[in-house]
């Protein structure tokens, strides 16, 4: 089975209003919905979740020149020889042939355009073979836990309004919720977390502070928390001090410490799990590497201990916790009008509901695409 065509779709739709985490605003939300054709009319689709995306959409279409012809089912062959482009070849007469094709600025772009190819190489590979991912893998649950996540700061609304909105969660039937914190002071950190614990009663709550702090900051901060039965500590450091200072960081709370999405490939997330001290890797397989290079991390983590919570887009990272036996949730989006995507791009999907994800037995991801959002908000 040929590949013989590649193509990127970059998407945007702007948002109901800005929303604010403590590493900045997005009043937008911005998608690449890849799709990969092949000679036997089988299609797969891959999903981007990085910007910027005019960039790394270019880039994914010139990768079809690199991967035309190729076993779309040999994803392994796939994923090396465009990792290979990264690096430099010494070609004797060329001065400057020892230049990689996409050179360090372009590492991030290179990247997330894997990403979106391989997981698209997957959903054919599901499909070639009619099992949906999840069992393909050697998964043997359609349902795993799914988180509710939220709390922004959100435009025109006082911080506080989090504590009605993880109220709402739970009401839902989530047991597990997530919130941003880091954006503001601290004294006002802590009546967001503990309005937030009042409300939400037993239910397990995550705090994700998108590297708001320097390790000393995060000390007080994490010490300042805890009181609140906090269930993990998300990328709580600034991304200098993101590997080692997690250690520091570790040893002086009970705690666990989760990181990883922001990782471009398994050799940093080795580093992560060998280096920080975390308990759950939350590794972005839309941002980076793929569904191959997931797979590859969720062996290391297993062999480490580490539970496995893949961050974002549960429409494919739900199939490989369902296939890891130490695969624990996926994050899950209730509301429409901060994750519209999500809510509106697919006319088949798995289901999210009562905090729990639903697979189904339909091939490959088993997602289908309504093309009239594509053709609504393409760029």
């Amino acid at each position: 089975m040929k590949i013989t065509k590649v193509r990127a779709h970059p998407i945007t739709t702007k948002l109901d209003k800005v929303y604010w985490t403590s590493r900045g605003a997005w009043g937008s939300y911005n998608m690449i919905l890849v799709v990969v054709e092949t000679d036997e009319g089988l299609t797969g689709y891959g999903q981007i979740n990085k910007t910027p995306l005019k960039e790394i959409a270019t880039v994914v279409e010139e990768l079809e020149e690199v991967i035309l012809g190729m076993d779309a089912l040999a994803h392994e062959a796939v994923w090396n020889r465009v990792l290979d482009l990264t690096v430099p070849h010494l070609e004797l007469g060329k001065a400057d042939s020892v230049r990689p094709r996409y050179g360090e600025g372009k590492r991030i772009a290179i990247m997330a355009a894997l990403g979106g190819i391989d997981i698209a190489l997957w959903d054919i590979k599901g499909k070639a073979a009619n099992l949906p991912l999840w069992r393909l893998l050697g998964g043997d649950r359609r349902e795993v836990p799914a988180y509710a996540s939220g709390g922004y700061y959100e435009e025109g609304y006082s911080p506080l309004a989090v504590i009605d909105e993880m109220a709402s969660y739970v009401a839902q039937g989530y047991t597990a919720v997530k919130m941003k914190c880091g954006g503001s002071d601290l004294k006002s950190e802590i009546a967001r977390i503990s309005g937030v614990r009042k409300v939400i009663g037993d239910a397990d709550l995550m705090l994700d502070a998108n590297g708001a702090y320097n390790l000393k900051d995060a000390e007080t901060a994490i010490k300042a928390f805890e009181p609140y039965n906090i269930f993990w500590f998300e990328e709580p450091l600034h991304w200098y001090d993101s590997t080692r200072g997690l250690a520091r960081l570790a040893d002086c709370t009970n705690v666990p410490l989760a990181s990883g999405e922001s990782e471009l490939h398994s050799w940093a997330v080795r580093d992560l799990i060998d280096l920080g001290k975390i308990r759950y890797v939350q590794f972005d397989c839309t941002r980076a590497g793929g569904v191959t290079e997931g797979l590859r991390i969720g062996a290391y983590a297993l062999a480490h201990g580490l539970q496995i919570a893949l961050h974002h887009d549960p429409q494919v990272h739900g199939h490989l916790v369902a296939a890891m036996p130490h695969g624990y949730c996926v994050e899950g989006f209730p509301r429409p009008e901060r994750d519209p995507v999500w809510h509106h791009l697919y006319t088949e999907r798995p289901d999210i509901a009562a905090g729990k994800m639903t697979l189904t037995d339909k091939p490959g991801l088993g997602i289908e695409i309504d093309w009239k959002m594509v053709e609504k908000w393409k760029i």
